[in-house]
């Protein structure tokens, strides 16, 4: 079976809290007659803080029940004492099926904060639940990180113990060589396929991709690149072969016995 996430490569228009709904819910509509199971934001598609009872929350909410597609919305939502960086996915059902709050925070400091965003201000999530998605073609199960959540090991390991099979990843910042090979290898070691969406130049640069965990097919070399954007505005469709995935994971399942074995002894 086969499961698409559309990267919503798009850029926001400031902190126009409105423009910016309209233009998510035109973005995934898009996405939808694409043929996408799931449409991907990049972090904090609203920078101004809502809650899941807003008028903002409930309108991706009501769209993905209308266009029964799976959406990752992306917003800074009231917590206290201090708002936190999520990510909610909403099911086909227009359920808000597993809402995530980011665990790696960028504390750089204040003098900082109009190069970072609003990290520094933030407070960082506390778990690394999983969901079950229904696409066109079955089901699936989804975890999810935040920008700088994968550049550590461990989010990506647990959301592997917890269950994933994909994880998305909303992201926030130059793109380079570095996060390139970081992203790639957080799908190889965990047996997963990885989706990143990022925000367009000149807010950022751009460079949303995906990768499947499969290294090799039928003897050969395989490309675990599955999708990579330009710098531009773009919707871009990223279809993993679940087949191929889970196949993939059965063969190689001394490497999910170690992640186990390992979190036992922790």
């Amino acid at each position: 079976m086969k499961f698409t996430v559309a990267l919503l490569q798009i850029a926001p228009f400031g902190d126009d809290r409105q423009r910016n709904l309209q233009k998510g819910l035109i973005c995934c509509r898009q996405a939808k007659s694409m043929g996408a199971d799931l449409a991907l934001f990049p972090e904090l598609w609203t920078a101004s803080a809502i809650g899941r009872h807003s008028d903002f929350f409930l309108s991706f909410l009501a769209l993905a029940k209308e266009l029964s597609m799976n959406i990752a919305l992306t917003y800074l939502e009231t917590h206290q004492p201090k708002p936190r960086n999520s990510v909610s996915i909403v099911n086909r059902d227009g359920e808000a099926v597993l809402n995530y709050s980011k665990v790696f925070i960028c504390d750089f400091g204040q003098t900082e904060f109009h190069q970072i965003g609003c990290d520094v201000n933030c407070s960082p999530g506390e778990s690394f639940d999983v969901c079950t998605l229904t696409g066109a073609e079955g089901e699936v199960r989804v975890g999810a990180m935040i920008c700088a959540d994968r550049e550590f090991p461990e989010p990506a390991a647990q959301l592997v113990l917890n269950g994933a099979e994909i994880i998305v990843v909303p992201n926030a910042c130059q793109w380079d060589d570095i996060r390139t090979a970081g992203l790639k290898t957080r799908a190889f070691e965990n047996l997963v396929g990885v989706a990143m969406s990022n925000y367009p130049a000149p807010r950022n640069n751009g460079q949303s991709q995906a990768y499947t965990c499969v290294p090799w097919k039928d003897g050969r070399a395989n490309q675990m690149l599955i999708a990579k954007a330009g710098e531009q505005e773009e919707i871009l469709l990223a279809t993993f072969d679940m087949d191929e995935i889970r196949a993939f994971r059965k063969a190689e399942s001394w490497r999910l016995d170690y992640l186990r074995h390992r979190s036992r002894r922790a």
